[in-house]
């Protein structure tokens, strides 16, 4: 009778602890699945969104501009990103991305400010603050794409 006792709580503690090992090896796997899925949703949430800040940026490219950039061509991307900031993809921005995009607004802003250039809002901007602008939109550019990993070197 003792080797049938001792087989029984030896049986019931190995269920338990196998049971518990279950229990919590299930619980993490679900937390680590649903933690890659979070990350799936955010990372395609944030490439939808930076795709739309990218557009809004093409009148500062370096090379083969379609047209002058003036107080109201700033002016316009200045309002467009405030709006695609607050109301679409400023919460998207990862820590990489939003100093770019607040430098970028600061380097907008003299021109903004200038009251020559609110008065000659066709007229070109001056070609120093202009290239601090350009500079400013192709870092954060750069930022967008490192976040969504777009320029990542492809891994044979």
């Amino acid at each position: 009778m003792p080797d049938t006792f001792q087989s029984v709580v030896i049986g019931g503690v190995a269920g338990i602890v196998s049971a518990v090992i279950t229990y919590f090896s299930t619980r993490s796997k679900i937390r680590l699945d649903l933690a890659a899925q979070y990350d799936k949703d955010l990372q395609e949430s944030r490439l939808q969104v930076y795709k739309e800040l990218w557009a809004m940026l093409e009148p500062l490219a370096r090379y083969a501009r379609d047209a002058s950039v003036t107080y109201s061509v700033i002016h316009t991307i200045s309002v467009e990103t405030r709006q695609w900031y607050f109301q679409k993809g400023g919460i998207y921005l990862t820590e990489r991305s939003r100093s770019p995009y607040f430098e970028l607004k600061k380097a907008m802003q003299p021109v903004l400010d200038a009251s020559e250039c609110k008065s000659r809002a066709d007229k070109e901007i001056d070609p120093q603050q202009l290239e601090r602008i350009v500079a400013a939109g192709s870092a954060l550019r750069t930022a967008l794409s490192d976040d969504i990993g777009t320029k990542r070197l492809s891994r044979v």
